[in-house]
Parts: structure tokens; sequence; C-alpha cells
């Protein structure tokens, strides 16, 4: 594939979800809004039992999907294209994590 393809890949799909995860936390951790959180559900995931646990769940795939963003960032600057597609394969691995987290009951 094209370097420039997997370049872009890498580092869009790990920018937009660090983006969403890491600002959902944001705001519900200092600028008060509360999250609709409805753990009786018998489809909702685990994580919805507590707005800390929730919280601790948005904060760890943030964080994790920042630092694959910035190595991305980091390693296509550098021309570095193997530590890319690497890099590229975790943010899809972390994908599959957010999803098996989500079917967790």
């Amino acid at each position: 594939m094209n370097k420039f393809f997997i370049a872009f890949a890498a580092i869009a799909s790990s920018g937009i979800l660090a983006y969403s995860y890491l600002r959902e936390w944001i705001a519900i951790k200092w600028l008060g809004e509360v999250p609709e959180l409805i753990p009786e559900h018998p489809l909702s995931p685990y994580f919805h039992g507590s707005i800390g646990l929730y919280q601790r769940v948005l904060v760890i795939f943030g964080i994790y999907f920042f630092l694959v963003f910035l190595g991305s960032v980091y390693f296509t600057w550098r021309k570095k294209w193997g530590f890319v597609m690497l890099l590229f394969v975790a943010s899809m691995l972390g994908i599959l994590g957010i999803m098996i987290n989500g079917a967790i009951k």
C-alpha cells in the first residue's frame, strides 16, 4: 500500500478516537457534564455501572489512542514507515479492544 495512506489512516484513526475519548472525559471531569448512563438496561456495557468506572474507561482509551497518535505523527515525520505501520496496527487493535470492551455486560 501507499505509505501516505497508511500514515494518514494511522494518524486519523488514532487522532479522532483520542480526541473523542479525552473530550468526553474532560467534559465530565472538569466541565460538569453528566453522562446519561443506563446501568440497569440489559444491553448496557459493564462500565455504565458508575460514573467513576465510565471515566476510567474513557481516560484509559483516550491516553492509549493519544500515544498512538503522537507516535504516528512522530514516525511519519521521521519517515520510519515500519513503525508507522506498527502503530496503524496498534490503532486497529485498540478499536478491536473498544468493541470487545463494549460487548462485556
